[in-house]
Order: C-alpha cells, then structure tokens, then sequence
C-alpha cells in the first residue's frame, strides 16, 4: 500500500509538469483502483488519446 501511495505523489507530480502525460493518467488510475479520481483520469486519458485500450467494463463506468 506504501508503493501505491508514493506512486500517486509521484504521478500527480508528473501531471503537475505535464498535464496530457498519457503514463501519469494511466498509471495513476491503476494506482487509485477504481475512485473517483481514476473515473476522472480514464475520462481524461480517453479525451486525449481515444483509441487508447480502456477495459470495456471501465469505459461504462465513464
């Protein structure tokens, strides 16, 4: 749960810097395991990169 938790600082950091970094916004999804903030994230990805792999029962819940 530490990893997961230093993963987030690092990745919000990372958006912070570049904010349409399609690896933080994945990455931090995974990281959040299906909040609210990995809906937001997802959603964002997929408006930057449509036609980048997002789980079908995921892209219901967008």
């Amino acid at each position: 749960i530490e990893r997961y938790k230093e993963a987030i600082i690092d990745l919000t950091k990372l958006l912070n810097i570049e904010p349409n970094s399609k690896f933080a916004l994945r990455y931090l999804g995974e990281a959040y395991h299906l909040t609210e903030e990995t809906i937001i994230d997802l959603a964002k990805l997929l408006c930057i990169e449509p036609s980048d792999f997002v789980d079908e029962s995921l892209k219901t819940k967008l």
